[in-house]
């Protein structure tokens, strides 16, 4: 009898010791919150509580519907058609295992807009794997592609908010493991961290991105409509990473950081780096046609960008810049502010200023590719403009292309 009672006695002290060391993890955690709360990222769901408006119309948005799980996010016509013989094989293989993948092993897509692309589990690595084919949006029939890196350490500072790389390998700069906050272009990737704003409700513990000089306005935006080839930070697999993570282990992005300087030489930055001008013959395999380098780009002296997720490099080449007469926030409503609705006529912004001078058409033909007989517009704004443009996608999406059960 005595024996039961010291068991239970030990058991019992084990209990309140564990709920001890718990409360004090929590403090602890709590007092790290409290002693940087700038640091502090909380979610757009949070925002939402005291931004209703503003969260609402983000939701309308393609940033707020970057990266989504299958059941949110896989476009109706993808699924119709992911046998269809008339649209080209779909997707069967993961690209870095080999592995034999079918519809029901996707996790997320990414994108809808222009393409959709697909990610299973990478069991090796924990992380996600790309498929070997992309859905066309606009010509609806299947891609190739090739891509043999895990999302997670190749793209995700772009399609996330709050990324921050966790554990990495300075001997071989492989990224062995990343988190972030939200998956998407969040509240937070355009105005920091809120944990001190949301204490505060201060409008000075949170960063306006519409107060600031307008090329800082759009060097927020060029963190990711910028095409790079990072040499620091490479992925899981080895290979030169895509995307950009904060120099420091542990650190994310601000809005406010000029990225533009870190780590000058682990990173190629075609067109900002001084050694790297917009008409050089690049030897990297994702540069290749990066700009277009012919007669009308010497003559004009303006490079039009040749492939997609480059807009800041073809903005930085044109007066629109140079002069700081507009940013991308003046053509581009992230949200609608104070109630006023978003903006949705790409060609009411030139009109804006111009009247009928200059024509979206006229001023922004479609250089840069994104998939087959797919191109987005140049942000060159050159007035001499004679290029001719390719396929573009219409504006806007609806929400009954997505196929939900």
């Amino acid at each position: 009898m005595k024996f039961k009672i010291v068991i239970m006695m030990v058991v019992l002290s084990l209990l309140l010791l564990g709920v001890n060391l718990s409360a004090a993890a929590k403090k602890a955690a709590k007092k790290t919150d409290k002693a940087s709360p700038a640091v502090a990222f909380v979610g757009s769901e949070t925002c939402m509580k005291c931004h209703l408006a503003e969260y609402q119309s983000w939701k309308e948005t393609l940033h707020s519907k970057m990266i989504r799980t299958k059941q949110d996010g896989i476009l109706k016509e993808a699924v119709q058609k992911w046998k269809s013989d008339g649209a080209g094989p779909g997707p069967s293989k993961a690209n870095i295992t080999g592995k034999e993948v079918a519809l029901d092993d996707v996790v997320y897509v990414v994108g809808s807009h222009w393409k959709q692309r697909y990610l299973v589990k990478n069991d090796a690595t924990g992380a996600h794997q790309f498929m070997n084919r992309q859905f066309n949006s606009v010509s609806g029939k299947w891609e190739n592609y090739g891509h043999k890196n895990d999302w997670e350490t190749s793209c995700a500072t772009c399609h996330s908010t709050g990324y921050r790389v966790v554990a990495y390998d300075p001997a071989s700069h492989k990224v062995t493991k990343a988190a972030f906050t939200e998956m998407n272009i969040g509240c937070e990737a355009c105005h920091g961290p809120g944990g001190k704003h949301i204490n505060s409700k201060s409008k000075k513990d949170i960063w306006n991105q519409a107060a600031q000089p307008k090329d800082v306005q759009s060097r927020t935006c060029g963190y990711c409509h910028v095409r790079l080839e990072n040499e620091k930070f490479k992925t899981a697999q080895g290979n030169n990473a895509e995307h950009f993570p904060a120099p420091k282990v542990g650190d994310s992005f601000k809005p406010w950081d000029d990225w533009r300087t870190w780590y000058p030489d682990g990173v190629v930055l075609p067109g900002i780096q001084p050694n790297q001008p917009f008409d050089k013959k690049y030897t990297q395999a994702d540069f290749q046609g990066i700009f277009l380098v012919d007669d009308i780009s010497k003559k004009n002296g303006v490079y039009e960008e040749g492939k997609h997720h480059q807009e800041y490099l073809g903005f930085i080449q044109s007066s629109h810049y140079k002069k700081n007469i507009v940013s991308c926030i003046d053509c581009h409503t992230p949200h609608a502010v104070k109630g006023k609705a978003i903006e949705r006529s790409e060609k009411g912004n030139c009109a804006k200023c111009h009247g009928e001078q200059y024509t979206v058409e006229k001023i922004m033909p479609a250089t840069g590719k994104t998939a087959d007989n797919l191109y987005l517009r140049t942000h060159t704004f050159n007035k001499n403009q004679s290029r001719p443009s390719g396929k573009t996608s219409p504006l806007g999406y609806s929400p009954d292309l997505y196929y939900q059960k």
